[in-house]
């Protein structure tokens, strides 16, 4: 049974290995995080194998063979250098002038229990965008060939079903080769009514009704439907099924449906059957099941797909971002794809990490984390923009962050314990991110701002909240000086309202208990609303840009500062003695040598 995987220059993986080891396993992780990666890794290992073996019979040849990409239904491919890393195809050494091949390499580890029995490594070598060449070697370490496919290689019957897409309302009858190109392709839905006219005639040539008599009835507990037999004899394929009545009818007076008709639930749970029982495997490699399933039936279908793969032998690798499936895992059965590289879990505490930062974190967290790698906390989106106005008026080095920021915003008071949590969980992705958190003093923390994970500062603002800072009559004329037919009125109105709220001659850049305690937000919408250009309190930012530097409070530059120093080092580093080729494929019809270094 497969129980380790190693890729080399495969797609998003430079060199990773992972360890699959037990029974089903899962693998966990959001989006885009290389989960699916590793299911055509597979795939293609398999789809490899199987044409070698075809070609070339279980003795290795030195001479390799072709597939070309009509053939190639591991994947969904457009060329075949999109299986190497970056496109990558070979690689340019310093001081030689022809460039060096880049392999792909794919090794399969089989084991019994614990003991490693065997491996098989394939190797991809690119011809140019509509072939490549591969041939079983001894190692990526060693890329030699080999005397004899492993017997283990030999026996490995490997099904791969990828994310449901969709069902259409007619399906002809396809032939197997075109059946692997649509799974291929990502299109498993479009041979659905395939797989059951499959399973119905395989049942009634073997008189064996077990597979479609077992399809029906997980058909039946699942959907309280009845599914009927399919009928092939015409140029499109029928499959119809009886739904539940209402009425308290029999299940057998209920009008016929096609199975286009029923929700997206039942397509994705009948796709998943009719693999399961139309093509048995050793191993079943599941491209997100749970994907349109509410959450009851999405355990139901996991314990009945597990129960079922251990009586007949076969192994499960299910890629997954479902918080049920987690729960009834073992953590030593989940493979995280949220960090620096996937990792098998070790300890219960491990899978509630996991299990929060897939529920807290989005694929834009992950991407502006990885992008930018500096995080800003703000109790609303409208202090982000303030913050970056301050910024440009004092050409501060904050700036560069705060026009193109990753901004969370906290919504409300009391939301530190938000940020902490969702801090941590992006470290867990990401363990070198920085982020800084902006607190008003109405935030819960007004005692301090410890307690903080590692890399997360915070900082406290001086007065209630931001917008206190906007108390400076003259910035507030000047902003209402945009509209000078008015201005004379306007600021009068500044100088009756700050007169009736503030003693007379008020240093507002010193921190007295009149500014501090004050709901600056308030006080400022208020009196504007009482001017010919009222402004609600999530466009104060605007004030922001006609403030002068002698008028913004140290407060304000402390926390820019604070700002400025989470910024992340953008200087990528860069191997000197050795620089990828931009899809520069070799011509390996005159073979490189033997070794395909």
């Amino acid at each position: 049974m497969i129980s380790r995987v190693r890729v080399v220059r495969f797609k998003r993986f430079a060199d990773q290995s992972f360890d699959l080891t037990g029974g089903s396993v899962l693998l966990a992780g959001p989006n885009n995080s290389g989960k699916t990666t590793l299911l055509h890794a597979i795939s293609a290992w398999n789809l490899a194998l199987r044409r070698w073996l075809e070609e070339r019979g279980t003795k290795s040849r030195k001479k390799r063979v072709g597939i070309v990409l009509d053939e190639f239904t591991a994947l969904p491919l457009r060329e075949m250098n999109l299986l190497w890393l970056n496109r990558h195809t070979a690689r340019k050494v310093a001081g030689k002038k022809e460039p060096k091949p880049a392999p792909v390499y794919v090794e399969v580890t089989d084991s019994e229990g614990r003991l490693v029995t065997d491996a098989l490594t394939i190797e991809f070598l690119y011809a140019n965008e509509k072939q490549v060449y591969v041939r079983p070697v001894q190692s990526p370490d060693t890329p030699e060939p080999i005397d004899k496919i492993p017997p283990f290689a030999q026996s490995l019957n490997i099904v791969h079903v990828p994310a449901f897409s969709g069902i259409g309302t007619q399906e002809p009858i396809h032939s197997d080769g075109i059946q692997n190109k649509l799974v291929g392709e990502g299109k498993p839905g479009e041979i659905v009514r395939n797989l059951l006219l499959e399973i119905w005639n395989k049942s009634n040539r073997e008189k064996n009704r077990a597979p479609w008599s077992d399809l029906k009835s997980d058909i039946h507990r699942l959907f309280q439907c009845d599914l009927l037999p399919p009928e092939g004899e015409r140029t499109y394929i029928v499959c119809e099924y009886r739904p539940k009545r209402n009425s308290g009818q029999p299940l057998a007076r209920a009008p016929k449906l096609d199975i286009a008709n029923a929700g997206s639930g039942f397509h994705q749970v009948l796709l998943l059957l009719a693999f399961f029982h139309g093509r048995p495997a050793s191993v079943l490699l599941l491209d997100e099941p749970d994907a349109h399933l509410h959450f009851i039936l999405q355990r139901e279908i996991f314990d009945h797909l597990r129960n079922v793969a251990q009586r007949r032998s076969c192994k499960l690798i299910i890629a997954t971002h479902a918080e049920v499936l987690l729960e009834d895992t073992e953590p030593d059965q989940i493979i995280s794809f949220i960090g620096t590289e996937p990792r098998r879990l070790v300890e219960q505490t491990e899978k509630q990490r996991l299990q929060d930062a897939l529920r807290i974190l989005s694929a834009l967290d992950l991407l502006q984390a990885d992008h930018v790698r500096a995080v800003l906390y703000v109790e609303d989106e409208s202090d982000h923009k303030i913050l970056r106005e301050w910024a440009r008026v004092l050409d501060h080095p904050a700036a560069a962050f705060l026009q193109f920021p990753y901004v969370v915003p906290l919504r409300g008071k009391g939301n530190v314990d938000k940020a902490k949590q969702h801090f941590q969980c992006l470290r867990l992705a990401k363990p070198e991110i920085r982020g800084v958190c902006v607190l008003d003093r109405d935030s819960g923390m007004s005692g301090g701002t410890g307690g903080m994970p590692a890399g997360l500062n915070s900082c406290l603002w001086g007065r209630y909240e931001i917008e206190n800072y906007f108390l400076v009559p003259a910035a507030l004329k000047r902003f209402l000086r945009r509209d000078s037919d008015r201005s004379t009125f306007d600021e009068s109105v500044i100088d009756t309202e700050f007169a009736a709220n503030f003693p007379t001659g008020i240093d507002f850049l010193r921190d007295i208990p009149a500014l501090r305690d004050l709901k600056g937000s308030d006080f400022i919408v208020s009196l504007l609303s009482k001017t010919f250009s009222p402004l609600p309190k999530r466009e104060l930012y605007m004030l922001a840009e006609k403030m002068r530097p002698e008028e913004i409070h140290p407060d304000i530059v402390q926390t820019l500062d604070a700002i400025a120093a989470v910024l992340p080092s953008i200087a990528p580093a860069v191997d000197a003695n050795l620089t990828p080729l931009d899809n520069n494929g070799v011509d390996l019809e005159t073979e490189i040598d033997e070794s395909g270094r």
